[in-house]
């Protein structure tokens, strides 16, 4: 019987990629039946909250336990996530592996956003906005281009040294032997709006300060930063005029995503989980508008923690 494994955050990232992860939650979605998941357990604190996150997923069951921590010195608001995941074997109950959750989350998280970018927006999207510049993003960005042909990257942030930090970060994509990718830093969120096929959102803001009006007539959204109550990045005019609200999981997101400020839902509005798009189970031929709303579920890091504990011993 093997030992108990741990897994740092730089094996995880040197295990997984990317792109490998779009297909692990991908398959998983195709196959969600397979998967057991109860509510994500919030306890908050007055700087932040811990979270549990228990789930099945095959013949895995595992849990992620989360503390969001944020820390506001002056101007600056630092947000610190500090996790672990734990995995089971469901047959014998056996512990199999315990894993730092920091680049496991951001890596299945980006892989998530890569999954509904592949089934939500255009194929011919040229151009993608990314609202936020922190540590999530450049894994985002690589999603992105991942299942997008993108000929154009933009990023927006509060933080001006932080956006052109990942811009420098990002200078690989300049120099690649064909096709280089422009990069753009904007000073003015309205500009890096304009035009944007594809809106990647990942900021901790509470105060809405996307608008409708400032987004393309065909756009594809990715509302990643709302994931707990009070947050919120949308105007409720976007809410209000996309043709189609796609979600992770419809409790998690009514009561900690961008749609638990949603008031109403339009006749000719499409709202479903992202499953079923998938499973081809509903039609999205029309729907000029689309958002993907979200908030991180336990069944994405079970399975994307036992797909890494699998190939660490596929090539030790």
């Amino acid at each position: 019987m093997l030992p108990v494994k741990y897994f740092t955050n730089d094996e995880i990232s040197e295990i997984l990629s990317v792109p490998e992860c779009i297909e692990i939650v991908e398959d998983l979605f195709k196959n969600i039946e397979q998967t057991q998941m109860p509510p994500k357990v919030y306890m908050d604190i007055p700087n932040g909250d811990f979270r549990a996150m228990p789930a099945i997923v095959k013949n895995t069951a595992g849990i992620k336990w989360c503390g969001v921590h944020l820390d506001e010195t002056g101007t600056k608001r630092k947000i610190n996530i500090f996790a672990k995941v734990l995995i089971n074997e469901v047959d014998s109950g056996k512990l199999l592996a315990i894993l730092d959750g920091e680049t496991l989350t951001a890596i299945r998280t980006a892989a998530v956003t890569g999954v509904a970018t592949k089934y939500l927006s255009r194929k011919y999207a040229k151009i993608a906005a990314f609202i936020g510049c922190g540590n999530q993003t450049l894994r985002q960005i690589e999603a992105v281009l991942s299942v997008r042909d993108i000929k154009v990257v933009r990023l927006f942030d509060l933080n001006k040294d932080r956006a052109n930090k990942l811009k420098e970060d990002l200078s690989y994509l300049q120099v690649r032997q064909s096709d280089p990718i422009e990069i753009e830093v904007y000073q003015n969120l309205e500009d890096c709006l304009w035009d944007s096929d594809i809106v990647t959102t990942l900021t901790p803001s509470r105060k809405p300060f996307i608008k409708h009006r400032c987004l393309k007539p065909v756009v594809h959204i990715n509302a990643v930063g709302a994931d707990a109550a009070g947050k919120r990045e949308l105007h409720q005019c976007v809410l209000d005029n996309v043709d189609l609200v796609s979600f992770d999981e419809w409790v998690q997101c009514s009561h900690s995503g961008e749609i638990q400020y949603a008031k109403k839902r339009k006749i000719s509005q499409i709202w479903c989980p992202i499953a079923e798009i998938i499973q081809g189970r509903v039609e999205t031929d029309g729907c000029n508008t689309t958002l993907f709303d979200a908030t991180g579920l336990a069944i994405e890091d079970v399975a994307t923690a036992r797909y890494i504990y699998e190939k660490f011993n596929r090539t030790k």
